[in-house]
């Protein structure tokens, strides 16, 4: 099992982008899929943020952390 560790907002912001590419169906093979959903299963469990009302809200200022850093 290989193990990794992300901030919150890396973890927020990636399970929304894998969201969008799931239910778009943008995978190559049923492989990358499945392991798309695994991915994101994983990060649904340790994520709150997911169920709450706030989600929009939340990601865009996950998005923010991780980007404020970035010089244009």
């Amino acid at each position: 099992m290989l193990k990794f560790a992300l901030s919150r907002a890396e973890a927020l912001v990636l399970f929304d982008a894998l969201s969008r590419l799931v239910d778009s169906d943008g995978f190559a093979d049923a492989a990358e899929d499945l392991a798309a959903n695994s991915l994101l299963c994983a990060l649904e469990r340790d994520l709150a943020a997911v169920v709450d009302a706030d989600y929009a809200f939340l990601v865009a200022r996950a998005k923010e952390e991780l980007t404020e850093d970035i010089e244009d």
